[in-house]
């Protein structure tokens, strides 16, 4: 089991310093980061993965804003490229779609953006909030819509578990679904479901065993820490949610 961090988790601490707070990331244990934001595409590429080559951290992946990727493609791919990446993952505002052929002509967006991600190198996919499931057109969820109108081979969804189970969703069955088209996924646990709070992996109710043996067989490569809203100290958090991963499962 490959662990990273999404690093929005300790976004307090990286608009101030990234170079300690990354330090501090790989000291704690992470071997592997997911971007979102600053020093991504902020700071020359090369200064960035030679320094992270030196404290021992990999980077996979980053979140990209969708229109972005559309505007800046070029900038964009060649940033992750040069940096080493293997994914981009982005997600359309679902809060401005007003109807099923708005859905599916973002679908169809999602697939030109997977072919021109793909046509360099890498793999493009989608990341969740609730809003994919709470939305829904024609009996189905604005989720399902994309995942059924997405060619697997351009296209790959991040679950972010905490997101689903918010709408009222089993993430296990979600993730059964998307066999062979869910290489990242997005831990985070919630405290209860009467405040839905966000709280540190392993001290909420979800149920992280089941949601790996599903991950596993639909061929999840890495499985990334995340904390919108940690409890304590930014890096505290992250460590206790890599010691929870550390003492239930096998971490490489």
């Amino acid at each position: 089991m490959k662990v990273a961090l999404q690093l929005y988790t300790v976004r307090d601490k990286m608009k101030v310093d990234y170079i300690s707070t990354l330090r501090a990331v790989a000291d704690v244990g992470y071997k592997y980061v997911e971007f979102a934001g600053h020093p991504f595409m902020s700071i020359d590429v090369l200064d960035l993965k030679k320094f992270l080559n030196e404290i021992g951290i990999k980077p996979v992946s980053a979140h990209i804003g969708f229109n972005d990727l559309e505007n800046r493609f070029n900038e964009i791919i060649s940033y992750a490229k040069s940096l080493g990446l293997k994914y981009l993952v982005s997600e359309p505002d679902v809060r401005e779609i007003s109807s099923l052929n708005e859905c599916l002509k973002i679908a169809e967006k999602m697939n030109k953006i997977g072919k021109k991600v793909g046509d360099n190198g890498l793999r493009f996919g989608i990341h969740n909030h609730a809003i994919e499931f709470n939305k829904k057109f024609d009996g189905k969820t604005v989720y399902n819509i994309f995942v059924e109108n997405t060619d697997p081979s351009l296209v790959f969804f991040q679950p972010d578990v905490y997101w689903i189970k918010y709408a009222g969703y089993d993430p296990v069955k979600v993730i059964e679904k998307l066999e062979n088209r869910c290489f990242l996924v997005h831990l985070k646990d919630m405290k209860d479901e009467v405040s839905k709070d966000m709280i540190e992996l392993g001290q909420g109710i979800l149920n992280f065993k089941d949601i790996v043996k599903a991950c596993e067989k639909a061929g999840t490569e890495y499985y990334i820490v995340e904390n919108d809203r940690p409890s304590m100290d930014s890096i505290i958090s992250v460590k206790k949610a890599l010691e929870y991963l550390k003492e239930n499962f096998e971490i490489e």
